[in-house]
């Protein structure tokens, strides 16, 4: 699966918007409150269709009533926010090597969320469910919150176990919370105790245990070991020169990234294990990943987005990021989606200062905002001294407070105070 376009209508903060995607990966930037996490949201409804094409769903998504965009409108003095209906959310891809489109609407707050429109797709998921005994592969999908590590799943119940999972296991395990935005992390520490412990008992390590490890060790830094603490019923990563940590005792970086990287990986080698020791390189699917940067030293941001291209090479990634060092490792500027302002001819070699300015709006980078302020202050400081003979006799006291009510804001600064200070007692005399 690699979508195209996703169209939206009435969603969120968007009246009318298409939105189209490179196929490996796409970085969604703009100010606080542009959209980014509604694009993830849009996007997510549209791949979770493909769920509604199994008999055994474990995940859904549909148009809530709060998705619909509100006008604010007042009438006789009386503010009301107004809805607009329907709420409609349309894409087009690749899925199973043939160009489809789809789409899922939502015509009022008490009505179903509709995917008549969706016919050719979910007709090709359920060919692919009444044919999972043969080695066929299922798409990857999976959606990454911001939230993601701090919350489980509700439906998340599992604890980890020495011995078999209960319920009877299914490639379509790899689609559980696939477009919820948590993380369900003790499931996931559940399926590190079961595989290690069938480990112990054939004496040779399940490939699919293998496969999970090597994702992980190869998206963080000096990560040589990741294994299962039945003692302690966590995982523990151990760094070259360093003793093994539990996962709580992480940082948060570490926790994110393991945990992001464990997720898809797992879910990859649950849906197509027939692909053995190439599951990832040959998995196809869409991932969304909320603010990729979150908890990263501007070290890992610069190569986070290098790792996962290596790791999932045919996995198409939509992130969103506040992060000019992501934005600098994008190989070309097809890869950004700007929701304000234009994308530039390209990226690969520009600046921080170049990226800073030009793509995420900020002014003067090279410097603190403050000190800029303080610069433009002295600056206006000097020139209204320069002005000081054309100001009338009975005004110049009130000339003399204004400039030093202009220095008020600094006054933890007593050195560019002091300087100002003096080149106002050299001109107007105390």
């Amino acid at each position: 699966m690699k979508l195209h376009t996703v169209s939206v209508k009435n969603f969120r903060c968007y009246k009318d918007e298409t939105f189209r995607f490179h196929p490996q990966v796409n970085l969604i930037v703009g100010q606080n409150a542009t959209g980014k996490t509604a694009v993830l949201d849009a996007v997510s409804v549209a791949i979770a269709t493909w769920l509604l094409g199994f008999k055994k769903k474990n995940d859904k998504k549909r148009l809530e009533p709060s998705d619909a965009t509100l006008s604010y409108v007042e009438k006789e003095d009386e503010a009301q926010f107004i809805e607009a209906w329907p709420v409609v959310v349309s894409a087009s891809g690749m899925v199973k090597e043939k160009a489809i489109s789809w789409e899922r609407s939502k015509e009022s707050p008490a009505g179903n969320t509709r995917y008549g429109n969706a016919g050719d797709l979910i007709s090709l998921a359920k060919a692919c469910d009444d044919n999972l005994a043969d080695d066929i592969s299922l798409p990857l999908i999976s959606y990454y919150g911001t939230m993601r590590l701090w919350q489980d799943p509700k439906a998340s119940k599992a604890k980890p176990s020495l011995t078999k999972s209960s319920a009877k296991p299914s490639r379509l395990d790899g689609y559980k919370h696939c477009v919820d935005p948590r993380i369900a992390l003790k499931e996931l520490v559940a399926w590190f105790a079961r595989q290690e412990w069938q480990a112990f008992q054939l004496g040779k390590e399940p490939t699919m245990l293998t496969v999970v490890r090597k994702a992980v060790v190869s998206c963080i830094d000096n990560a040589e070991q990741l294994r299962y603490d039945p003692k302690r019923e966590e995982l523990l990563l151990t760094l070259k020169d360093a003793e093994p940590q539990p996962f709580n005792l992480l940082s948060d970086g570490q926790r994110c990234v393991l945990a992001l990287v464990a997720d898809i990986a797992q879910k990859a080698a649950l849906l197509n294990p027939h692909l053995g020791e190439a599951v990832l390189e040959q998995t196809e699917g869409v991932v969304l990943i909320d603010e990729l940067d979150l908890h990263l030293h501007p070290k890992w941001q610069r190569h986070v987005i290098e790792d996962l291209r290596t790791t999932f090479p045919n996995v198409q990634f939509i992130c969103t990021t506040h992060s000019p060092f992501l934005i600098q490792s994008l190989r070309s500027s097809e890869e950004l989606i700007m929701l304000d302002g234009q994308v530039p001819v390209q990226v690969a070699n520009k600046t921080l200062e170049d990226i800073a300015v030009g793509i995420m709006n900020v002014n003067s980078p090279e410097v603190s905002e403050r000190y800029s302020k303080m610069k433009g202050v002295a600056t206006e400081y000097l020139k209204a001294l320069s002005e000081t003979d054309m100001v009338a006799e009975d005004k110049l006291e009130q000339y003399k407070k204004r400039l030093a009510n202009s220095l008020a804001p600094y006054a933890d600064n007593p050195a560019f105070q002091a300087f100002l200070e003096m080149q106002r007692v050299a001109k107007l005399g105390e």
